[in-house]
């Protein structure tokens, strides 16, 4: 059985290691390209994009893809997406894996900041 496990966090890593050498499951680890040396798990490993939801849903059906598992960073929102509709397109299951929010502790610092982003101003000529 073929798994794509994209990754890039902690909980790809260690998923990756549970399934390195297992004996009916064979996983790829697929990294966006963002770290420089990334450690790897003992598995085979792509690193970059797939060109979008086709390339994702190609990529799926000419590999043999069984599963899918995004186990993304919680801010890459558009890989997320795209898994979503190419596993659909390819007919795949997808398994999603997030971490839990951070939750404040007694001792904790926390400084709370808006979110609206603000536009450059411009007063006269550019």
């Amino acid at each position: 059985m073929q798994v794509l496990i994209l990754g890039g966090t902690t909980e790809a890593s260690a998923i990756a290691n549970a399934l390195a050498g297992h004996a009916v499951i064979r996983a790829t680890l697929s990294l966006a390209g963002r770290t420089r040396a990334p450690v790897l798990p003992p598995l085979p490993a792509r690193r970059g994009g797939f060109g979008g939801v086709e390339g994702l849903a190609a990529y799926l059906r000419e590999h043999g893809v069984a599963a899918l598992i995004d186990a993304t960073h919680p801010f890459a929102a558009q890989i997320s997406r795209h898994a979503v509709l190419a596993a659909s397109i390819a007919g795949v299951p997808l398994l999603t894996v997030r971490r839990p929010e951070w939750v404040a502790q007694p001792g904790d610092r926390w400084t709370v900041v808006g979110h609206a982003i603000r536009r450059p101003q411009h007063h006269g000529r550019v």
